[in-house]
């Protein structure tokens, strides 16, 4: 018996090990990607008149970098499946492809609107990193809520940045998507909950999704929240209130499921 204890110490610790890797993997590829959007944002927005050459060129390459970035983090995505299927360390592969496509991303952001874009990817950076934090330190239904507050907190600046034309189509492309995922999510919440917070795979595989004792109308609530600031964002109602209303739900429920963990 002592040594099943022992066994199972020593796998709890390397399964925390394998975890705290993880995240810092994640924060590591982040400073990274935060360092060179930083300077980007500098000779591409905010150069001097003695660096307008330099802006052109960054113009270009950026355009460049971004289908790039693309296709390499396409090509890591494939090696990644690869590795996972035959049952290798797919860590490396999988952070390849997030870093290229968080790269890709940003450029695309940066070429289509110079400005707004390349702010919105400067703040993602991090969100995206303790979202990722989140998802392997804490229960996945805070993950899920973080991640449907995340969502209406960007639906509201992005609506609140429409002014017409190109703007506001994206604007409603975006309420259109994250309406769609938060409906997506809570189906998938509620066949969850019919089955004791499992789901089944595509192979038929069973997958706990959430904890025995999940809070299901904590779930639901947080979809209602962000459906409810979809919506007002996409009818032109982007005050302070919204902001408000999201972060305080995000912040409640942080340490609620901070004082579960204790």
């Amino acid at each position: 018996m002592e040594k099943n204890r022992k066994q199972m110490r020593a796998a709890k610790a390397k399964a925390e090990e394998a975890v705290l890797h993880r995240v810092l993997c994640w924060f590591a590829g982040g400073a990274v990607l935060e360092l060179l959007l930083l300077i980007l944002n500098r000779y591409y927005n905010n150069y001097l008149a003695g660096e307008i050459e330099l802006r052109l060129v960054l113009g270009t390459a950026v355009r460049i970098v971004a289908v790039a970035a693309l296709a390499c983090a396409g090509a890591a995505a494939y090696w990644w499946n690869g590795a996972r299927k035959a049952g290798k360390s797919a860590l490396l592969p999988a952070l390849l492809s997030v870093f290229l496509l968080g790269v890709s991303g940003s450029c695309f952001a940066a070429w289509a609107f110079p400005r707004d874009g390349l702010r919105l990817a400067i703040v993602a950076v991090p969100v995206a990193a303790v979202l990722a934090m989140i998802f392997y330190l804490y229960q996945h239904e805070f993950f899920l809520i973080a991640l449907q507050s995340t969502l209406g907190i960007l639906g509201v600046w992005i609506c609140g940045k429409s002014n017409g034309g190109m703007y506001a189509m994206v604007g409603y492309a975006y309420v259109a998507v994250a309406a769609v995922l938060v409906g997506v999510a809570a189906l998938v919440c509620r066949k969850a909950q019919s089955n004791n917070g499992v789901v089944e795979r595509k192979g038929g595989e069973p997958m706990r999704l959430f904890s025995k004792g999940c809070s299901y109308t904590f779930l639901y609530a947080g979809a209602v929240i962000t459906a409810a600031a979809l919506i007002c964002s996409a009818l032109g109602i982007t005050t302070a209130i919204l902001y408000s209303v999201q972060v305080a739900w995000l912040l409640a429920m942080a340490v609620y499921y901070t004082v579960k963990l204790m």
